[in-house]
């Protein structure tokens, strides 16, 4: 009897310890998914616009937010919208590297578009941009401002590296996503689709 319960405490602890660490492996894996790191690779997307190809062209990001994102651009969306396929493209000055346009661009959000017996919405902003620093978990964070319009009206992005930028909302604080809806924008390497 005493072997049995043993075995029974033995097997319970046991089973309990390995769920908590299978949980907490599970939370530092989702952890680190979220953060930038030194093996962020561009990715290639297609597209049959035209390739912007420039000296002032710093980068293009590709993300897709979720849709109340496009509220803070002032944007419509449709009632079932769930994310706003978003692309970022940020200009500078070539030599002095000083940070000059940036044009945004939003499918699913913005005018409708009537376009081969169909409809969709979109619309591209362009603005100025710059680099300040800080956010309230650490001052010294390098942050991207684009101007949005009215006057005092930005939008943040928290650089993560060179290929991951995080969008943060109006106090420049992180916006919690899930494996659903990430709020990041990641460098890609625009590629020409074949006609």
């Amino acid at each position: 009897m005493i072997k049995e319960n043993t075995m029974k405490n033995f097997q319970r602890n046991f089973f309990g310890i390995m769920s908590v660490s299978f949980f907490c492996s599970l939370t530092v894996f989702h952890a680190a998914a979220q953060t930038a790191a030194a093996d962020n690779k561009v990715a290639q997307t297609i597209t049959y616009r035209p390739i912007p190809k420039s000296p002032d062209l710093l980068g293009v990001f590709q993300g897709r937010p979720p849709c109340p994102l496009a509220e803070q651009w002032q944007l419509p969306v449709d009632k079932d919208c769930e994310k706003v396929k978003t692309e970022l493209q940020l200009y500078h000055d070539p030599v002095s590297k000083q940070p000059t346009t940036y044009t945004i661009s939003f499918a699913g959000a913005g005018d409708i578009v009537h376009q081969y017996g169909g409809t969709y919405r979109w619309k591209t902003i362009t603005g100025k941009w710059s680099v300040i620093k800080g956010i309230p978990s650490n001052p010294a964070a390098t942050v991207y401002r684009l101007e949005t319009g009215p006057p005092g009206a930005y939008f943040y992005l928290l650089k993560g590296d060179e290929n991951v930028l995080f969008i943060l909302d109006d106090n420049k604080a992180f916006r919690n996503g899930n494996e659903d809806f990430s709020y990041t924008l990641n460098r890609v390497e625009l590629v020409a689709a074949k006609k």
